[in-house]
């Protein structure tokens, strides 16, 4: 290939859709450390452009924000993660993959929007009309390999990570994920049940 024609291809504009997803990429572990704390020209030093070009993809710092938790809260990149799970895999694997990947995007989730002392509801990760992940679980796992429907088992997984990242739940009683996947696969009660004392 030609240098000079891959320098001018190296040298290409971003549209303004891929520079607002750069400056994204780039303010958002500051947000999450700072939050709204932050400053436009901090936002603007970490995405390596002037503050007028920051204003100028986004409008002012609250929409920058707002562009971030919609972004943080898009369920695709899940959706994508959960679709990209071997179904070939043995269940107990599948399972632990599931729940982690959904604990990591309730934490990431849950940290994101405290660091920004977001106002309302608890945040989703996936919303609560999110139907679609569920469908997807009906493709990794296959007809009888669990106990209960996947969607089911999706919402116990669900019910199981958003907890563990509430802080005021986890702070006190630290769970492991892998943990958490032994106790949906095998329950809380021993292998061998105890012998009773005979009378």
């Amino acid at each position: 290939m030609d240098v000079k024609a891959f320098s001018r291809e190296r040298a290409r504009p971003l549209t303004p859709d891929d520079r607002r997803e750069a400056i994204l990429d780039a303010v958002e572990p500051l947000l999450r450390e700072h939050g709204r704390d932050v400053s436009s020209r901090q936002l603007a030093e970490a995405a390596g452009v002037a503050e007028g070009t920051l204003f100028r993809a986004f409008g002012d710092k609250e929409s920058i924000i707002a562009a971030a938790v919609e972004r943080i809260r898009d369920p695709e990149p899940l959706r994508n993660a959960l679709r990209a799970i071997d179904p070939d895999e043995p269940t107990e694997q599948k399972v632990r993959q599931v729940l982690t990947l959904l604990s990591e995007r309730f934490e990431h989730v849950m940290r994101f929007m405290i660091a920004l002392r977001t106002q309302g509801p608890p945040p989703s990760g996936p919303r609560p009309d999110d139907v679609e992940w569920l469908g997807i679980l009906d493709q990794v796992f296959r007809p009888g390999e669990l106990a209960v429907p996947a969607a089911e088992l999706g919402h116990y997984l669900r019910m199981l990570a958003f907890g563990s990242a509430i802080p005021l739940f986890s702070a006190a009683h630290p769970t492991d994920v892998n943990h958490l996947a032994d106790i949906v696969l095998h329950g809380v009660l021993p292998a061998s049940p105890p012998t009773g004392k005979k009378n």
